[in-house]
């Protein structure tokens, strides 16, 4: 069963919800809407916004590939972020797939959109997953 919203802990969720769209064999799929509140002083989402988000998608989609992430939790290891273009405040879905790995160590690609053309960051990285 999927739960609907990921609950990092109060402090981060309330600055932060995120929903859980799928969750399976390795792929992860999340949504958040981002506000005025997070932007920077140029008038788009914040990168540290952004990068945290794809540490969410990151680290849940390691976890889906095993058990499809029943009881299991993904602790991001490393993560290199690639900024492509400037994300303005509304609707962002987050999309991770593993590409690899070996039981407890998953490697993870993940990319940003919104309603423009291609992707607004890009990330990769290991992640470990453990039991919750």
């Amino acid at each position: 069963m999927i739960r609907n919203e990921i609950r990092a802990t109060p402090i981060f969720s309330d600055h932060m919800p995120i929903r859980v769209v799928e969750k399976a064999n390795g792929r992860y799929v999340l949504e958040t809407e981002f506000s005025d509140y997070h932007l920077n002083a140029a008038g788009s989402v914040h990168g540290g916004m952004l990068s945290a988000f794809l540490d969410c998608g990151l680290a849940g989609g390691g976890a889906s590939a095993v058990d499809d992430g029943r009881g299991k939790y993904g602790v991001t290891m490393t993560m290199t972020v690639n900024f492509v273009r400037e994300a303005r405040p509304g609707l962002l879905r987050c999309e991770a797939v593993v590409i690899g790995g070996g039981r407890a160590t998953k490697f993870v690609e993940a990319k940003l959109y919104d309603d423009g053309p291609g992707a607004v960051a890009t990330a990769s990285g290991a992640v470990r997953v453990i039991d919750l």
